[in-house]
């Protein structure tokens, strides 16, 4: 998909912005060359791509066969585990959404996990070709430039603008959001291209490039995907888009109001069709609810710190501050500052946050309480929070003026934020992890895979669909190599929710042998027959504290490969 042209609305279509358009914006002059839109999408892709691999990616790039992002984590190989889950479940005729692979005997559900189905299914392909390491690594590369092209492409459709497109697509999908996840390794949300992909088929059908009936069929297509990427952000997008279509129909002059209904009506149909297709999902896990996730989850709200230093948002904040001073008559930039502000008010959750200082209950406090509210963390909402802030920068730096103090003092404004944001990558994408300089020897950083695993020497050591455990500081390093082996050996414990399993990934008998008991030993002995675990699997480079531990309980070990095996018969 590229951007389209900038053209005049259909006759019956949506009301455009009153943002002024030029003879010749739609084919911008660069290198003194006139650029087509779809050649200007690809220059847009290439710059991201670039930028971000050279800030961040480059050992994604230059390793992508090794597992590197945030190894003292879980969620990582968590994702790296059900890249290869879904394709090797649909493929065995398993159901996708419960696995007997992981928490052995018994198995999991996977319905109240977020395990990214859709990315997993699409990306299918490439993991049977390159295994799931590399494309997991490809999916952290490749989501923050796709995403900033894909609010490229809907700033160029609203603006017909390509720098001031270009700048937009940066604070987007360079945003603290989607880079600080690309660094913990949280892939279900950094696949954040689909929301402006929805507002550029908006603006196609505004433009009457698309038809009713062939926009609420790809925007349909487009939430169903993102229900299958992130169901939260699927609640989330559903309450937004009904208040951004509320507004808008407030604020639209009478004339206008029948298009914004049409609009609505169309979304309205799109959703209906995706929660249709959701329906299965939903119902399988509304019938296996987990008593576990009653449990209650700290919200995690928006820092109000964090919208006015540099490198998150006060150049962005002045950008929208100066546009609604001088165009506040336009319909758009009051619909996209209500927007905003109403974004960060449910951002900043049940209570107030500034710095390290937690205010008082808000009145809506406990609208986090609630079923479908009860997991999910207020300042996600930022993503879209950002996505405005991009629109609200496009539109700043394409706004003609006739005054050059002004024209520069808006680009220098423009070029601050883009700086900031982007200088700002490297520490993002390190946020979730342990600096280097701080790890203890047992938490350095993991690279590859032990030869037991990458060689397939397990073959020779276990069973086909054997019970193991599988201790490494490696974080979830049990799903990891469950993965890489294509799930050759089923293993006791893995993590899959924060609300359902323990972040050591163990089973509580064994993680209790940390600081070992009599007792504790004893538990352990009968949780390893009563389980059916046939094999403990501790990765050599972490295995001095439990040497001891396995050799007093008459454990022998062999090592082989990097790790040593402990047959428990």
């Amino acid at each position: 998909m590229t951007a389209g042209e900038a053209s005049g609305p259909a006759p019956g279509a949506a009301p455009t912005t009153t943002v002024p358009r030029v003879a010749g914006a739609a084919q911008t002059a660069i290198g003194g060359r006139v650029m087509r839109p779809g050649l200007q999408g690809l220059l847009a892709l290439a710059v991201y791509l670039v930028v971000f691999i050279i800030a961040f990616a480059f050992p994604l790039l230059r390793h992508p066969g090794l597992p590197q992002i945030g190894q003292t984590q879980v969620d990582p190989n968590f994702y790296i585990w059900s890249w290869r889950w879904w394709p090797y479940a649909v493929s065995h005729g398993l159901n996708p959404l419960f696995s007997g692979q992981i928490g052995a005997p018994a198995g999991w559900s996977l319905a109240w996990t977020t395990t990214a189905p859709a990315v997993a299914v699409v990306l299918a392909p490439l993991t049977a070709a390159l295994g799931p390491i590399v494309t997991f690594n490809l999916t952290l590369l490749l989501c923050a430039p796709v995403s900033a092209w894909a609010a490229f492409v809907a700033a160029r459709r609203l603006t017909g603008r390509f720098w001031a497109a270009l700048m937009a697509g940066a604070v987007y999908g360079f945003s603290p959001y989607e880079v600080g996840h690309s660094g913990a390794g949280q892939a279900n949300l950094t696949v954040i291209m689909l929301l402006p992909l929805m507002l550029w088929l908006a603006l196609l059908w505004r433009d009457g490039k698309l038809s009713g009936p062939v926009f609420a069929g790809l925007l349909a297509v487009a939430m169903t995907a993102e229900f299958y990427v992130f169901n939260e952000a699927f609640l989330e997008m559903t309450v937004l888009w009904a208040a951004g279509l509320l507004i808008g129909f407030a604020l639209a002059r009478p004339p206008d109001r029948p298009a914004v209904a049409r609009l609505a009506r169309l979304a309205a149909v799109a959703w209906v069709v995706a929660f249709v297709l959701a329906a299965p999902y939903n119902v399988y896990a509304l019938r296996h609810n987990s008593a576990g996730f009653t449990k209650a989850i700290p919200a995690n709200s928006l820092n109000l710190r964090a919208l006015v230093i540099p490198e998150s948002g006060i150049f962005l904040l002045l950008a929208l501050l100066a546009l609604a001073v001088l165009t506040w008559s336009n319909r758009l930039t009051r619909l996209l500052v209500i927007m905003f502000a109403l974004i960060v008010v449910v951002a900043i959750g049940p209570r107030p946050v500034v710095g390290a200082t937690q205010l008082g209950s808000l009145p809506w406090a406990r609208l986090w309480s609630l079923p479908f509210a009860r997991s999910a963390e207020p300042v996600r909402l930022m993503l879209f929070g950002y996505l405005a802030l991009a629109i609200i920068l496009a539109l700043w730096l394409a706004i003609p003026v006739r005054s050059r103090l002004l024209l520069i003092s808006r680009w220098i404004l423009g070029l601050a934020a883009v700086v900031a944001i982007v200088a700002y990558i490297p520490q993002a994408s390190k946020g979730y992890t342990i600096p280097a300089s701080a790890r203890p020897p047992a938490e350095r950083p993991a690279a590859a895979l032990p030869a037991f695993i990458s060689q397939g020497m397990y073959r020779h050591y276990l069973r086909p669909g054997e019970i193991v455990v599988i201790v490494s500081d490696r974080g979830n390093a049990g799903m990891l190599f469950q993965a890489d082996a294509n799930f050759y050996m089923r293993i006791a414990g893995g993590f899959i929710n924060a609300a359902l399993s323990d972040t050591t990934a163990l089973p509580a008998p064994v993680e209790a042998l940390h600081h070992p008991t009599a007792a504790r030993e004893r538990r352990f002995q009968a949780y390893v027959r009563r389980a059916g675990v046939g094999a403990i699997l501790v990765e050599r480079a972490w295995s001095s504290p439990w040497m001891s531990v396995f050799a007093r309980m008459g454990l022998h070990g062999t090592t082989v490969g990097g790790m040593i095996v402990y047959r428990t018969s």
